[in-house]
């Protein structure tokens, strides 16, 4: 299965930083206390049930897992989502508003980890409750979904936006389900067009198509403030839903267009002093009782990072203002709870739109931290962190020309290479590399930017019997060049195998024996039956494709069957084994 990512290298953090480093961040602080602090899952914390308050911090920690590949988050999600998704992928939980929908963005992050075909048949029933012929989600005259279908008719809130529509979009990639994508990007970009203001380059919260809610202006039904979190969560739904809008998309200017223009409102507004943001975003200290809010903070970190590192906006501009913003999370915004683990402070509780600027600020919503000793304890904190954090203590490697994929594969008697480009507005053709060494490279071929970004070359001159290197170079139409990363590739052996011994496993110690694998990073896992991950690492293969691999199970590892499973590099091997 493929997994689309951005960028050029994708390396595990661990083969850069010692594990104590990694172990040092806030990304792994806080999500060990997490999983710490909320057992058997994150429900303990919010008793919401399957709904956005669980997911929006299992979507942070994903995102930390996808740095550090710790099983224990994975796990973690896959315990959660599995309580109200059983094996057939039926959702055993009612789908009455929006926020019912972002746990999607996990299943579909499940199915990319496990393969289980019960993630994507939940996903699915997710999708079809908003988009085709079965949808059945209220919508307004203009076809915007409400934000929720009891006491929100007509409403549609930007924290609606980041709730359902990259999880679309998403699917849409995933699927090749363009009225899924089509139907993100369309509403995405009308409450842009609706709420966002041109003079200040913020947006509004929330709109109301018939003009009749008490916050609701009578002649354009849009509320008057704009609140932090939810700019925070419209920004973060805009770069999420970017990384999967294909480059020849006609509406994917339009979205990166409505996210340079908001990241210059963000830059303006930046609080001169502590170097973040206020909860009524642009009335500063002039409203009474306004306070730096740190969950919207540390979602436009995450977003100004996301949207800087993918060249969708100058990253000379906006990487200060972010680095700036994230040295005062760490240094002024986290402290120590009573467990001796983190805390996040400062940041505005749940709440629906507002009538007024003050109401933001009234007494009943002024910030709260997490964890707190009793009461209500809200999670916005935690995911803005963690989405924070994943970025700015692992950053993308990117180059200017942004490929989504680069492959070179064996095919009967010649080597197909095939790469897709993120954005090639500047790239003029591509020439093709071949090297015997890895150092010393020659152009075997040559083609145009056709603008479809998508493009296929076959080496029919594969040297037989030994590794050859291959590497693409996109050159700009200024003529500078940018490369991709470097793919070893041999001729067609033996063919790939994973073996175990011994099998049956007697006293928890397993060889896994891999011969002709192709070269580059892999991850391994074993599995139970019942899908749960009890064992994870990183796998490096070399030039001779050949590798031997001792694994000791957890002593929580029980008896019964298990899958011994490679993934990476378009590969998926799957081998049983018999612990008794």
């Amino acid at each position: 299965m493929k997994k689309f990512i951005s960028g050029l290298i994708v390396c595990s953090f661990l083969t850069l930083t010692s594990i104590a480093q990694v172990s040092n961040t806030w990304s792994v602080k806080f999500s060990d206390a997490i999983t710490t602090r909320y057992t058997p899952t994150i429900n303990a914390m919010t008793s919401k049930g399957w709904e956005y308050s669980n997911t929006i911090i299992l979507h942070g920690m994903e995102k930390v897992y996808n740095n550090v590949s710790t099983a224990a988050y994975l796990n973690y999600i896959k315990a959660y989502v599995d309580t109200y998704v059983n094996g057939s992928g039926v959702i055993t939980a009612s789908l009455v508003s929006l926020d019912r929908i972002h746990p999607g963005i996990s299943c579909l992050f499940l199915y990319e980890q496990t393969g289980l075909l019960k993630y994507k048949t939940a996903a699915t029933t997710l999708r079809n409750v908003l988009v085709g012929p079965s949808a059945t989600y209220s919508k307004t005259s203009n076809g915007i979904f409400w934000h929720k279908l009891a006491g929100y008719d007509n409403v549609v809130m930007l924290d609606g936006i980041y709730m359902a529509h990259p999880f679309l979009a998403k699917y849409g990639r995933l699927f090749n389900d363009a009225a899924a994508m089509d139907t993100a990007i369309n509403q995405t970009l009308f409450v842009y067009s609706q709420l966002y203001d041109p003079i200040k380059h913020l947006i509004k919260h929330a709109w109301n198509s018939d003009h009749t809610d008490t916050w609701a202006d009578p002649v354009t039904g849009n509320s008057s403030e704009v609140w932090s979190r939810a700019m925070g969560w419209y920004m973060m739904a805009l770069v999420d839903i970017l990384k999967y809008v294909p480059p020849s998309h006609p509406k994917r200017a339009s979205l990166i267009a409505a996210l340079a223009n908001l990241a210059i409102g963000v830059k303006t507004y930046q609080d001169a002093t502590t170097k973040l943001w206020f909860q009524v975003v642009d009335r500063g200290t002039g409203l009474t009782n306004n306070y730096i809010e740190t969950s919207g903070s540390a979602m436009f970190v995450y977003s100004l990072k996301v949207a800087s590192d993918s060249g969708w906006i100058s990253s000379s501009t906006y990487m200060p203002v972010a680095q700036s913003a994230w040295t005062a999370l760490k240094n002024t915004e986290i402290d120590t709870y009573t467990d001796g683990k983190p805390r996040i402070n400062n940041f505005a509780p749940a709440m629906s739109v507002q009538t007024s600027a003050a109401n933001y600020v009234q007494a009943t919503l002024q910030p709260v931290d997490c964890p707190v000793v009793s009461g209500t304890q809200h999670p916005h904190g935690y995911a803005a962190i963690l989405m924070a954090a994943s970025v700015m203590e692992f950053p993308l490697i990117t180059l200017p020309v942004h490929f989504i994929s680069f492959t070179a594969r064996p095919l009967d008697d010649k080597i197909r290479l095939t790469w897709e480009n993120g954005d090639e507005t500047d790239v003029d053709h591509y020439e093709v590399e071949r090297s015997l060494n890895g150092n010393d490279f020659t152009v075997i071929g040559n083609t145009r930017a056709t603008g479809l970004a998508k493009y296929t070359f076959d080496d029919n001159s594969n040297p037989v019997n030994r590794t050859v290197y291959y590497r693409i170079k996109a050159i700009s139409i200024d003529g500078s060049a940018h490369y991709s990363g470097i793919l070893p590739v041999r001729q067609k052996g033996s063919g790939a195998s994973l073996q175990v011994s011994p099998n049956p496993v007697l006293d928890g110690n397993i060889n896994i024996v891999l011969n002709s694998i192709d070269p580059g990073k892999y991850k391994l896992k074993i599995v139970n039956s019942a899908g749960i991950i009890v064992s994870t690492m990183a796998v490096t293969i070399n030039d001779d494709g050949n590798s031997v691999i001792s694994v000791l199970l957890p002593a929580s590892a029980g008896k019964g069957l298990y899958y011994v499973q490679l993934e990476g590099n378009d590969v998926k091997m799957n081998k049983s084994i018999l612990v008794k």
